[in-house]
């Protein structure tokens, strides 16, 4: 018998640090680790330098930025962000972001009850555009998307996917423009 103990050959060799039960709860346990991090990198917003300078400048240079630090979000209906976005939930979102929820109502509304909120106000217009403003757009007499002016005769909105959050064309889009909604930020 070359074994001192009986049966001792079919023990559990424990020569390393882990046996091989706790490297399988260790390795698991790492995984887990690494998917959490992963998924708070992919929910954090956009790399945001450029808002921080935006920040210290005008009203409609913040909304801008804000708009533009969401560029790439995919379109979901009803969400305000920050991965997804539908097209008024956009709006609300950079308004908010931007302190500025007084000049479109103070909360948030589908697109048609934005477009109403400034008409009643005196404040819809199909010209003179001015950074900061909404553009709303239809579709057979029914307003259907509304985005942001941001300078240029192009601006940012939710598209339904694949496209997400753009800048585009005032008129690129493939509904019909209605009208700005005059925010009077300052510049």
């Amino acid at each position: 018998m070359p074994y001192p103990v009986q049966d001792a050959a079919l023990a559990p060799m424990t020569t390393g640090v882990f046996t091989t039960g706790q490297f399988r709860r260790v390795f698991i346990a790492l995984i887990a680790i690494a998917l959490a991090f992963t998924l708070i990198a992919l929910e954090a917003p956009a790399a945001q330098g450029h808002i921080v300078e935006a920040a210290r400048g005008s009203d409609a240079d913040r909304v801008v930025a804000y708009a533009k630090s969401h560029i790439g979000a995919r379109f979901r209906l009803g969400t305000t962000g920050m991965r997804y976005f539908d097209c008024s939930g956009l709006v609300y979102r950079v308004y908010q972001q931007a302190g500025l929820l007084n000049k479109i109502g103070g909360t948030r509304k589908r697109a048609a009850n934005y477009y109403s909120w400034f008409r009643q106000r005196g404040l819809v217009s199909t010209g003179n555009p001015q950074v900061g403003d909404m553009i709303w757009y239809t579709k057979r007499g029914r307003i259907v998307h509304m985005g942001l002016y941001v300078g240029g005769n192009q601006a940012i909105s939710a598209l339904i996917n694949p496209y997400g959050v753009k800048r585009h064309g005032v008129r690129s889009v493939h509904v019909r423009f209605l009208a700005y909604g005059h925010t009077r930020l300052g510049r």
